[in-house]
């Protein structure tokens, strides 16, 4: 099993990072709202959903919206939430982002780093190209990315704290192009010890750009942050790129 199978579908994962809230969501959305007009692009496709957050959002704002996840867990808990909300036009499923959809959309966004978890490089071009698919000629592709030179440069080896009673440790490095982090949790409430891992590749802009192009898009805009600021390599906070599928 991938590291990425195992770590997403574990409660623990929802556990720690449970400060991803709805207000961070919303702002996102409001910013795909402004560059991917659902008066457009009312047909969105979500790569990599996680538990529906920006799913949800979007779906709220009037688009009409498939997320997909590889978590049976994420995408459980994405159906409940948009049925509590009585959402009629979003719809979950479980699929691997390697493997595009039977269907074709207007838009598709990869949102909050949901990208490069793959040793082999070819499987994260396979990805884009995967979109690529999935798309109606002069669709629209929003990916937003870390900014890759900032982490490298602000890192932080150690941190720790708890949640519920449950203690965890995370431990970041950097080898080989990607960064790892280790999460251990520990606590009474668990049977015993957990460890799970993360591992992403520090891809660059240029490395975006060619890799888009080399899998049928064509870059047109490129932002640092939510609010919509021109891409600073070293203080932007994020690495957007909205690219049209040709």
């Amino acid at each position: 099993m991938s590291w990425f199978e195992e770590w997403f579908d574990s409660p623990l994962y929802e556990l720690l990072y449970a400060y991803r809230n709805e207000e961070e969501a919303n702002r996102l959305a409001d910013f795909i709202e402004k560059k991917i007009p659902k008066e457009h692009y009312p047909r969105l496709v979500d790569v990599g959903c996680g538990r529906g957050r920006h799913s949800i959002s979007l779906a709220e704002r009037g688009y009409n919206v498939t997320g997909f996840d590889l978590s049976p867990m994420a995408i459980k808990k994405a159906k409940a939430i948009a049925k509590d909300r009585g959402l009629q036009q979003i719809e979950f499923v479980v699929n691997d982002m390697r493997t595009p959809l039977p269907e074709t959309f207007d838009a598709a966004v990869n949102l909050f780093t949901t990208f490069g978890y793959f040793l082999d490089n070819d499987q994260n071009v396979q990805v884009l190209k995967s979109i690529r698919t999935m798309l109606t000629l002069n669709g629209l592709f929003l990916i937003d990315f870390m900014n890759a030179k900032k982490v490298e440069r602000e890192l932080v080896p150690n941190e720790s704290g708890s949640k519920n009673g449950i203690l965890y440790n995370i431990s970041r490095h950097i080898e080989d192009g990607f960064v790892y982090k280790k999460i251990e949790f520990e606590g009474r409430p668990l049977d015993k010890p957990r460890e799970y891992t993360e591992r992403v590749q520090l891809f660059d802009k240029k490395w975006f750009q060619n890799s888009l192009k080399e899998s049928g898009f064509e870059p047109v805009d490129i932002w640092g942050n939510y609010s919509g600021e021109p891409f600073d390599e070293d203080q932007s906070p994020r690495l957007i790129i909205l690219s049209k599928a040709v």
